[in-house]
């Protein structure tokens, strides 16, 4: 027998091995998306924390990210999930490992990042679905107090017209420091500091109840026990206690929530903390004439001389507690606001709810239009001011107004192919007073920001 009818034998044999064998319901899903955004802008000029400035240049900037997901399903009711990130800025860096590195000339970067690995599985005794490992969050509060990803365990469950939600996260241990990072964004572990010891975890009471399919309302606890750098056993807890309702009433859906924080602030001194937020949304759908939006947002501010703080707390992320981890998209700001489409130039204005223990008072209006099966726009406009003046609390000038400034931005949206969109995007703010001046004798005065970008949005 000659090579070639052993190997035409072998195949033979192989194939009818495989068909043999009973088909698996495992099933492998991979989705993903890749983004592509170019932009030209005298507010996201360089990643060197300059924002706003007299003078500023006009900077061009190419960031992109890609995203895979990959679920291993073993059935409909257990699967695991894991969602991986690559992003990079052209030109930043190459041959030198980190997130966010990979687009100098080179290229070569060991730059992957870990955003979801979880289990998601239906529980046989209760029927409640549960997800175990780190995995996203939402506040029931469009975001304002935490919208990240976090390592936890939630678990919900849907009985008669009511839907319960309860979890557990542990967002920071203080088992780590950034004082001797391995590699940037890296972590060097203390030995003297066991794992589990100083924490902050998160604790998530939830429940909707749909009144009707045209009305839902909504209740909420969340405990954010802070034992960071206390004696173990002592504690600072911050108590949030929220109610939620959205309801449509023919071409008009509204939504609206209002929400109060208790307990200690989230600072090291820890005073006793009264804060509110509230918002109220409307939409009216117009059918071929578009959709018209508007949104009003209120977070309490306070000042650092208070006795009790009075500013709304939200939660950070990172090794230093210093990266947003809050948002507000609803209110669909390029520059004013954290924007949902932001990269590695993800700053804004209001960078935070909190915005500096001033609060945030938001007003925003806004219209989509459809005007073909592959063509859209929207336009918005929105006015930010602080909750809050400082007066006292700093000679800047700055601090001692409230106006922060309005934004209008405009948008085009070409759907090219079915699943890949191309977006031209223009933005532009007047600052209030409470960001023009640099200096407190008021005779410097930061230019306005604009923004104008083109971005290919890929999903798959």
């Amino acid at each position: 027998m000659n090579f070639k009818k052993t190997v035409a034998i072998a195949a033979a044999a192989g194939a009818l091995a495989a068909v043999s064998v009973p088909a698996m319901a495992f099933e492998n899903e991979f989705h993903g998306m890749y983004r592509l955004r170019a932009i030209m802008s005298n507010f996201e000029n360089a990643n060197a924390g300059v924002v706003l400035a007299k003078d500023a240049p006009t900077a061009s900037v190419f960031e992109q990210r890609a995203r895979l997901q990959y679920t291993a399903k073993a059935s409909d009711d257990l699967k695991l999930v894991t969602h991986f990130e690559i992003d990079s800025s052209w030109g930043d860096t190459a041959y030198n490992n980190g997130r966010g590195f990979g687009g100098g000339q080179g290229a070569d970067t060991v730059n992957i990042e870990t955003k979801h690995v979880y289990l998601d599985w239906n529980c046989p005794l209760t029927g409640a679905n549960v997800k175990a490992g780190i995995q996203p969050i939402v506040d029931a509060y469009k975001g304002i107090f935490i919208n990240d990803d976090v390592a936890g365990i939630f678990a919900s469950k849907k009985i008669g017209a009511v839907t319960a939600t309860a979890g557990f996260s542990r967002l920071q241990d203080a088992n780590r420091t950034t004082s001797a990072p391995t590699t940037a964004g890296g972590v060097a572990f203390e030995t003297a500091n066991p794992t589990g010891k100083n924490t902050l975890d998160l604790y998530v009471l939830d429940g909707k109840f749909a009144v009707s399919k045209d009305l839902t309302v909504g209740g909420s606890y969340y405990l954010l026990r802070n034992n960071l750098t206390l004696s173990r056993g002592d504690t600072m807890d911050l108590h949030m206690v929220g109610a939620n309702a959205s309801a449509k009433l023919g071409i008009v859906t509204a939504d609206a929530f209002l929400a109060y924080q208790g307990g200690s602030e989230l600072a090291a001194t820890g005073r006793d903390l009264a804060a509110y937020a509230a918002q109220v949304g409307v939409k009216a759908n117009l059918d071929k004439a578009g959709v018209v939006r508007a949104n009003v947002l209120y977070a309490s501010g306070g000042k650092s001389s208070d006795t009790k703080a009075k500013a709304w707390q939200n939660t950070t992320s990172g090794d230093t507690l210093a990266t947003s981890s809050n948002t507000f998209y609803d209110s669909k700001m390029v520059l004013m606001m954290r924007n949902v489409v932001n990269m590695d130039t993800d700053k804004a204005i209001v960078q935070t709810i909190n915005n500096g223990n001033r609060g945030v008072t938001l007003l925003t209006v806004g219209y989509d239009a459809t005007i073909s099966d592959k063509l859209g726009a929207s336009a918005n406009i929105g006015y930010a001011m602080a909750s809050q003046k400082q007066v006292g609390a700093t000679a800047a000038l700055s601090d001692k107004s409230t106006a922060l400034g309005t934004e209008i931005n405009a948008q085009i949206d070409y759907k090219m192919f079915s699943n890949l969109t191309t977006s031209l995007t223009g933005a532009y703010v007047i600052l209030g007073d409470g960001k023009k001046y640099a200096n407190a004798a008021a005779t410097v005065k930061n230019d306005n920001p604009y923004l104008t970008s083109v971005m290919f949005n890929y999903t798959f």
